[in-house]
């Protein structure tokens, strides 16, 4: 397939932050992409303290506190396990960070943003995007899309914001942002919004839980058509799980 890029859209645990085991297994998953192909990693509130074991919220802590608490997914997933990494929000965190790689003679960025973010993640996500303008950008965050494809309005009673607050503030605001993805509730859904640029905005969910095969969404992009093509793939059963779409009119910084 050629692949470029892949990012993970959260919950890259269950509850690692007890049963530390779980991140050994989610290092040897992931080790066929090293040297092979980049990629970079989302947070999501399975992979903070705020979640133990059975996958429920720890009892008598502040979920607002330990949602940020990430010391034992970084401690496992380290900056040095992703060469394309190119600056972080807080140093040692990719909570929020980003990554660039090159493809179709155009220079692209992966955003990934924590869960529901903070305020000042937002301004520094505001001050990358903007010092990149001629990269194409691609926004990954673990809440922002519901089930039914409408832009959430929750900050799920223990975030900093919205994904709401995300669009208004930074999606729609920057038009080299053309893609946004995201998972945490759901299975998968799609939509397309315009920035105050008039620019398209491709943003889709994906959610799947499975123990017999690891559904992926293959994005397949034509710069110079201006087009999507996505889908979602289940590689061990060979199963198309969503039917391949096509999202077109979208404008590729040159």
């Amino acid at each position: 397939l050629n692949l470029k890029f892949a990012t993970h859209v959260g919950d890259v645990v269950d509850w690692g932050n007890v049963t530390p085991a779980q991140f050994t297994r989610a290092k040897n998953g992931l080790a066929p992409l090293n040297g092979k192909v980049p990629y970079s990693l989302t947070i999501g509130n399975h992979d903070t303290a705020a979640v133990c074991a059975g996958g429920s919220a720890c009892p008598g802590a502040d979920a607002k506190v330990t949602v940020r608490d990430t010391t034992a997914f970084n401690n496992a997933f380290t900056e040095s396990m992703f060469p394309d990494l190119k600056g972080e929000y807080e140093s040692g965190k990719i909570d929020n960070s980003f990554s660039t790689f090159t493809a179709a003679g155009q220079n692209w960025m992966v955003l990934n943003l924590e869960l529901w973010p903070r305020q000042g993640a937002i301004d520094w996500a505001k001050s990358v995007v903007a010092s990149h303008a001629d990269y194409n950008v691609i926004v990954t965050t673990h809440s922002y899309l519901e089930a039914d494809g409408s832009i959430s309005q929750s900050a799920g009673g223990y975030g900093a914001t919205s994904p709401q607050h995300l669009f208004d503030t930074l999606i729609k605001v920057y038009p080299n942002i053309k893609i946004v993805l995201s998972g945490h509730v759901g299975g998968a859904a799609s939509r397309v919004d315009t920035g105050t640029k008039g620019n398209k905005i491709l943003s889709l969910l994906q959610c799947f839980h499975s123990r017999t095969t690891n559904p992926v969404r293959l994005l397949k992009i034509s710069v110079a058509k201006g087009t999507v093509k996505n889908w979602v793939y289940a590689p061990y059963t060979r199963e198309t799980l969503v039917a391949q779409s096509t999202t077109t009119g979208l404008d590729f910084t040159p």
